[in-house]
């Protein structure tokens, strides 16, 4: 038995249709949803700088000036200080070790000398009177005993004959006999009494003198380190060298401590430059560094790097490794570019005016079609004075705005007057 087909009301076809076109309403209502919120900005994009993500060598240095010093200098620093007198030697000119350079007057200065010295002269004379009244002691208790041995000595010769003369039955007196008996063994014990009361002294007399020969010597210490005070008046060149100048003028009054100059050896040379303090953990002790000069290139490495942070700069000094360039010359200025990092292969940009506007947490990232330019964001890694490494939101052939951000307002859009064209 024949059945009647009934016709499908919603055929495949007609889904279809509705469901593309209903995605595409949501799409398009989200995109104007979306960006209802965001600033858009029009711009010329003639006035910007632009460049393009890519992959290249990458190497993380810095590039500083630094000024040619020698490698050893002396300074003169000033001890006690006072009126310049003279001075002998001008600045600029070569010297020879203990040339007098200048001379300083200091009427306080001389007077204290003279009273300290009095003072130590008298602790002195009382410390060698010590010491000589202590050998005397020590000769006097020497006599003593001498003495003592010597009456000993007579009474046991007495006391011999005694017993002779006893043996043999001469009539000799029990109570001389007895008395010299008992005069030796008193004799005796007194001799035992003196040598303990004079090892007792001797220990103490030991004690005394090598406190008074340490207070003696401590004393001839004092002397010496006050006439070098008196002779520190005498400003004299502790190296032979270049003097480089003298800050000082006839009739000046300068301080204790006050610096007047410096003497360089002009055999040899450093490197001293300041480094921002962002490079304060990657510069350490041996890292590499190199210049140019005259069409050559130099190796330097740094050899001492000082802590203190002014102006927001630390001060490294550099040395060369192998032969430093012919006729280089003192103060003459180098620019060193110091390496951080081995060259590598790295997504990075070309550093630009974004940089400081944005401090690298975004860009301005141009859209494929050249028209506008929305906000994108990025972490960036290390840097050079060109380059900077790229981390994260952006890939190889992205093209992006670098130049200052400061006219933009912090548009979320820049709309462009006539498209970029990025295939150039």
């Amino acid at each position: 038995m024949d059945r009647p087909i009934k016709k499908k009301k919603w055929p495949l076809s007609r889904l279809v249709f509705i469901s593309v076109a209903c995605a595409i309403i949501i799409f398009l209502a989200y995109q104007v949803l979306t960006r209802a919120g965001k600033t858009r900005l029009k711009v010329d994009p003639s006035r910007m700088t632009i460049s393009e993500v890519e992959y290249a060598e990458f190497l993380e240095y810095y590039p500083f000036d630094g000024t040619v010093v020698p490698e050893t200098s002396v300074y003169l620093d000033i001890e006690q200080g006072g009126r310049v007198e003279e001075i002998f030697i001008e600045g600029g000119q070569p010297i020879q070790k203990g040339d007098l350079i200048l001379r300083f007057s200091n009427d306080n200065l001389l007077r204290t000398s003279i009273n300290t010295e009095n003072s130590l002269l008298e602790n002195l004379d009382r410390l060698r009177n010590t010491q000589l009244q202590l050998a005397q002691n020590k000769l006097a208790r020497k006599e003593t005993l001498l003495s003592l041995n010597y009456d000993i000595l007579k009474l046991e010769k007495q006391y011999e004959r005694f017993e002779v003369l006893k043996k043999d039955d001469i009539v000799i007196s029990d109570e001389q006999y007895e008395t010299v008996k008992d005069q030796l063994k008193y004799l005796k014990d007194k001799r035992e009494l003196l040598k303990e009361r004079i090892r007792q002294e001797d220990v103490l007399s030991e004690k005394q003198l090598e406190h008074a020969n340490k207070s003696i010597e401590r004393l001839n210490m004092s002397l010496e380190l006050l006439n070098k005070t008196v002779e520190s008046l005498d400003v004299r060149a502790p190296i032979s060298g270049h003097l480089s100048s003298i800050n000082a003028e006839i009739g000046q009054t300068i301080g204790p401590g006050q610096r007047i100059g410096q003497i360089d050896i002009l055999d040899s040379f450093k490197i001293r430059a300041g480094v921002e303090q962002y490079y304060i953990s990657k510069v350490a002790v041996g890292t590499k560094g190199k210049f140019s000069l005259d069409g050559e290139s130099y190796e330097v490495e740094v050899k001492k790097i000082y802590p203190e942070v002014i102006n927001d700069q630390f001060i490294v000094d550099l040395t060369f490794i192998g032969k430093p360039p012919e006729g280089i010359k003192r103060g003459q200025t180098l620019t060193i570019e110091l390496s951080f990092s081995e060259s590598e292969e790295r997504l990075m940009i070309k550093k630009g005016g974004f940089y400081q506007e944005t401090s690298g947490r975004w860009v301005y990232l141009i859209s494929e079609d050249g028209k506008s330019a929305y906000r994108q964001d990025i972490r960036l890694g290390r840097q050079n004075p060109r380059h900077v490494e790229i981390l994260e939101g952006l890939k190889k052939g992205d093209w992006v705005i670098t130049s200052g951000y400061d006219t933009f307002k912090e548009a979320d859009i820049l709309i462009f007057k006539e498209p970029i064209d990025l295939t150039q």
